[in-house]
């Protein structure tokens, strides 16, 4: 009976909060939910839809794991208890390797499992049996955090980075002879593999993108040897791109990824 209950309030809680609150607007948060209930799972990836945000629902660790190689993930709803592996192994990998925020369900309220969470890498550890609304509470405030941070990246260039973004004029990639144009009209040729570095970030515009997600789209192993390779690209890159005096289009966030710090139109 008591699981019969559960279920049906699972289906009907997302409908009755979307009445109680107005959608956001103009959201560009990626959010995943890893849980072995389906219905739990699929209530939340309904509602975070409906609210605006985009929201992908996940059954195991591994699901999640092919998910994050070739897609940007803002958050990271989980459980503690997922069926293939420790959600705590989870939440080490995704805040080793990616510069997403992580809200850890947890199916006792103790103390040592919440400490747990937070060991991992979690940014806040709750009960999985918490109000939703409480959830979702929280959802909207990292949001809120992670959009603030966005619009002082767009407007603030980089420490050692400045002079990028000083120029009214965009920067230009160009598609047909691999080339960079800087705001001064000087013209910095790239190698297929910066070009594509390039093309990763001016597509994602002024989000993030994770060193994992950009080893994989360069074809370098996820190890040492691949992040040599793409440190590498980037000293290569900047050197090129200063020279021209114009400076350094790309921010660096150390340990999580790189995005753009100026204007780089594709053409």
């Amino acid at each position: 009976m008591g699981e019969v209950s559960q279920t049906r309030k699972y289906r009907t809680w997302g409908k009755d909060m979307t009445q109680q609150q107005q959608p956001r607007t103009a959201v560009d948060i990626s959010v995943s939910i890893v849980d072995v209930d389906q219905e739990y799972r699929d209530a939340i990836v309904d509602y975070l839809n409906l609210r605006g945000y985009r929201a992908s629902g996940f059954g195991s660790s591994g699901d999640f794991y092919q998910y994050i190689l070739s897609e940007l993930c803002d958050l990271v709803i989980l459980n503690s208890s997922l069926g293939d592996q420790s959600g705590l192994v989870l939440s080490e990998y995704v805040r080793k390797n990616t510069g997403a925020c992580i809200i850890m369900l947890c199916p006792a309220s103790d103390v040592e499992t919440r400490l747990a969470g937070y060991a991992s890498g979690a940014d806040a550890c709750l009960v999985k049996s918490v109000d939703t609304r409480e959830l979702m509470a929280l959802v909207d405030n990292l949001a809120d955090r992670m959009e603030r941070f966005r619009s002082k990246t767009e407007a603030t260039p980089a420490t050692g980075e400045t002079g990028a973004g000083d120029s009214a004029e965009p920067w230009k990639l160009y598609r047909n002879d691999w080339s960079l144009r800087t705001p001064k009209g000087d013209v910095v040729s790239l190698t297929a593999k910066e070009y594509e570095f390039m093309l990763t970030l001016v597509l994602q515009s002024t989000a993030i993108v994770t060193r994992q997600y950009i080893l994989k789209i360069l074809a370098y192993q996820p190890d040492d040897k691949g992040n040599r390779a793409l440190e590498s690209l980037i000293y290569r890159l900047r050197k090129k791109t200063e020279e021209t005096g114009c400076g350094f289009p790309i921010k660096t966030y150390r340990g999580i990824g790189y995005c753009l710090s100026s204007s780089v139109v594709l053409s």
